[in-house]
């Protein structure tokens, strides 16, 4: 919602719902409500995509349209995230009560103090979501230094640590679906995470499961192995602990299990249907 205001014209009319004003944002989260949409990304800051009209620390929308948004979602019981790089962003986005925060670049300590007593105040939300960087995004911003800034990464993997080092909660996968960035190549983020950002392994996969699985608000279903969840599991030839990168390999797959169902990897039958895992 809102990637910039109309008048910017950067061509975006038709993928996203472009408002102006408080209530013309209320109305676009109830055209939403009607689609049957769970979760409303907004984006309150800018990016690089269109430096000519905007850069990172652009803001793309007013404190009262975040607000009216997220009131409006939440009556409708649907979880409000948003693209925020800019600081000013994020504190905006915090204050107006988001759920999550995507990237959070450029946060400062002001804007994480805020963020920590979020967390506190909304203890069944989550305050904090970032995808500071993966690896192909990695690959394609240095071949891009024209358009992205050179310290842009380098403040997105500052921000990761600065949050998860102060007790913040941090997911992983966000923006999939470019071209540099494709579906299928989730892996090659959690070896970014901890070969270049400073996560151990350990850390890593507890964002991508346990805090993904919260961040959804489907905490109770997955994201863990426990007695009444979803047997949602990845079995791998190899000790993850060791050498995250394993996850890259697909040959390394045993068994890829939903709900108890295994549906890829070796273990899989071969040309037929998907089995139910030996219990």
């Amino acid at each position: 919602m809102d990637w910039n205001p109309d008048f910017r014209k950067i061509g975006m009319e038709g993928l996203v719902l472009l408002i102006n004003g408080p209530e013309e944002g209320r109305r676009a989260v109830r055209k939403l409500v009607k689609d049957g949409v769970e979760w409303v990304k907004t984006y309150p800051t800018g990016d690089a995509a269109a430096p000519d009209t905007n850069d990172h620390h652009t803001l793309c929308m007013t404190f009262d349209e975040m607000r009216a948004v997220v009131e409006e979602a939440h009556n409708h019981k649907m979880k409000v995230t948003g693209h925020c790089r800019a600081n000013a962003g994020i504190k905006n986005a915090l204050r107006a009560g988001y759920d999550t925060l995507e990237h959070g670049t450029f946060m400062d300590t002001e804007a994480l103090d805020n963020a920590a007593r979020a967390q506190i105040r909304r203890s069944c939300q989550l305050c904090n979501s970032s995808t500071p960087a993966s690896y192909a995004a990695r690959i394609w911003h240095a071949a891009k230094r024209d358009r992205w800034p050179p310290g842009n990464t380098r403040r997105r993997c500052e921000s990761a640590r600065m949050i998860l080092k102060a007790g913040g909660r941090l997911g992983m996968g966000g923006d999939y679906g470019f071209a540099w960035n494709p579906h299928g190549s989730y892996a090659k983020e959690l070896t970014f995470f901890v070969k270049h950002v400073g996560f151990s392994p350990l850390e890593t996969i507890r964002c991508a499961t346990k805090t993904g699985a919260e961040i959804m608000g489907q905490g109770d279903q997955f994201g863990t192995l426990e007695k009444g969840k979803l047997a949602d599991v990845l079995v791998v030839d190899g000790d993850v602990l060791a050498e995250i990168s394993i996850l890259e390999n697909r040959r390394r797959l045993i068994a890829v299990m939903q709900a108890g169902v295994i549906k890829a990897g070796q273990l899989a039958v071969c040309g037929g249907s998907p089995r139910p895992a030996v219990r």
